[in-house]
């Protein structure tokens, strides 16, 4: 080998690696911001599911709230906060968490809590559900 050939092989290899961690770096990066981002939008679902759950029960809900910081006067107030938190779920949201959301703003109920919970679900973790909802009622059935 002449030395030639030495010295370009030993550039090969230090520009390699240079660009190694150029790319080890650049992905470490792009790893942390998306499981920031990740976390960000599993609390935002989480204080969704709260409010929601509690705008289907106000009554009996509303002082729960009120130990965790969030006062609401009236079912009007939380149906406004929930508008709001909507309105910032365009920013990170899918599609079908958004539409889903919407849809329990529009008409609450459990079934649309549940569709808007799966949806929310799917966002983070992908999946479905394999059981049946109905089953995983906590209402009495008559």
């Amino acid at each position: 080998m002449t030395f030639e050939n030495a010295t370009a092989a030993l550039g090969l290899i230090g520009f390699g690696g240079i660009l190694g961690n150029y790319f080890q770096i650049f992905w470490q990066r792009r790893s942390s911001e998306l499981s920031k981002q990740h976390e960000l939008k599993e609390r935002r679902y989480k204080c969704l599911i709260v409010l929601m759950h509690a705008f289907l029960n106000f009554a009996k809900r509303a002082p729960h709230l009120e130990q965790v910081g969030r006062h609401f006067t009236s079912q009007a107030d939380l149906l406004d906060e929930l508008k709001m938190e909507w309105h910032n779920m365009i920013l990170f949201a899918s599609d079908d968490a958004l539409k889903q959301v919407h849809s329990f703003i529009q008409s609450p109920s459990v079934a649309q809590f549940k569709r808007a919970a799966l949806a929310m679900r799917a966002d983070l973790w992908g999946g479905e559900v394999s059981t049946d909802l109905e089953c995983l009622d906590f209402e009495a059935k008559p």
